[in-house]
């Protein structure tokens, strides 16, 4: 009697498990390509808003560089204004993404992050326009300043924008520019 018991109950959980998974899977499925359009709205939206100059982003002339994409954004006469560029690197609670303008001189334009997952009221800081509006104009020789850039409280994520930040400028200065 007591073993059917326990027969009974680890079907019923194996059942129970099985049916979650199904309906994971199935939701997943569902999602999966909403999600990746949503994405890809979100890089869009964030190219215009970091190199405002351009009216277009031209994808398949793309300079590929150290896993980087540098792609050009062009005015409406087809004049090159700058680069756009998607990058990640490893903040306090995770990776934080962003996109950064270009310009031809090597000076950011704009930077915009697109995901993160950092401390809400302390590292999320860095999704603030006004400190985003902070790395305009800045190059690959900007070091770091913990009183002005970074936050009471949270160093890592500001630190890990700049460290992301000045990883792609050096690129761009040593194989683009």
């Amino acid at each position: 009697m007591e073993k059917n018991r326990y027969l009974h109950y680890g079907l019923v959980l194996t059942g129970i498990a099985f049916l979650s998974a199904l309906i994971l899977a199935v939701v997943n499925d569902k999602t999966a390509p909403i999600i990746a359009e949503n994405d890809i709205i979100t890089i869009n939206n964030a190219r215009k808003k970091v190199l405002p100059l351009a009216q277009t982003f031209v994808a398949a002339e793309a300079i590929k560089k150290e896993e980087l994409e540098f792609i050009p954004g062009k005015n409406e006469a087809g004049e090159l204004m700058g680069y756009v560029v998607s990058g990640s690197e490893n903040g306090y609670a995770g990776a934080i993404k962003f996109v950064i303008g270009i310009g031809k001189d090597g000076k950011m334009t704009g930077v915009d992050i697109v995901g993160h997952q950092e401390t809400p009221g302390l590292g999320s800081k860095i999704i603030g326009e006004e400190w985003k509006k902070h790395w305009i104009g800045k190059d690959s020789a900007y070091k770091f300043n913990k009183t002005v850039d970074g936050f009471a409280g949270a160093t890592i994520s500001p630190e890990a924008v700049h460290k992301g930040l000045v990883k792609v400028l050096n690129v761009f200065d040593k194989e683009v520019k």
